[in-house]
């Protein structure tokens, strides 16, 4: 059984692999659900990582309308 240290550790350096894997030159990151509507899906996640020069599409607006 894997005890709660070693478990925030692995998820820490899963973490750190998924994000230094990104191709995206200038990254930022974005925590809270945000919305996306591609074509005629709707996308949303809780974390977004994005180039800080084009912008995050993805916004709670977009959530909030689908909601509705």
């Amino acid at each position: 059984m894997i005890n709660t240290t070693m478990k925030k550790l692995m998820v820490i350096l899963f973490a750190t692999v998924l994000l230094t894997a990104c191709s995206v030159k200038n990254p930022a990151l974005d925590l809270g659900k945000r919305c996306m509507v591609k074509g005629d899906q709707i996308i949303y996640s809780y974390v977004w990582v994005y180039d800080t020069e084009s912008g995050n599409k993805a916004t709670k607006e977009i959530c909030n309308q689908i909601d509705q």
